[in-house]
């Protein structure tokens, strides 16, 4: 593979960005949205969603309430981050700079 080749899906051993921020940008953008939904958007089973909503949730950054037979999801994202790069930051601070960055798509 060159540098300007794109790589397969099969190349692709890492991300710069994790799946629980994956699934917490979904949820954002995507407040009524299914597990099924989660678990696609971000290319993991539906188990694994359903294990990084309640992270989130049990770390404060997610609340959901039962709508019927759905779920609806709010970030709450107004506590500063622990993260010694982002100390000081809020999480829908860090959010909505991720969510602008994924909505240009600069690289295609």
């Amino acid at each position: 593979m060159t540098a300007l080749t794109s790589p397969t899906d099969a190349d692709r051993r890492w991300s710069f960005v994790t799946n629980h921020a994956r699934v917490l940008a979904h949820i954002a953008a995507n407040p009524d949205a299914r597990l099924r939904d989660i678990a696609e958007a971000a290319g993991i089973t539906e188990r694994t969603a359903a294990q990084i909503v309640n992270d989130l949730e049990r770390a404060g950054y997610l609340s959901k309430t039962r709508d019927g037979r759905r779920n609806h999801y709010a970030v709450e994202g107004g506590e500063k981050l622990q993260d010694t790069l982002l100390k000081g930051s809020t999480a829908s601070q860090v959010l909505a700079l991720v969510l602008e960055v994924l909505d240009r798509q600069p690289f295609g």
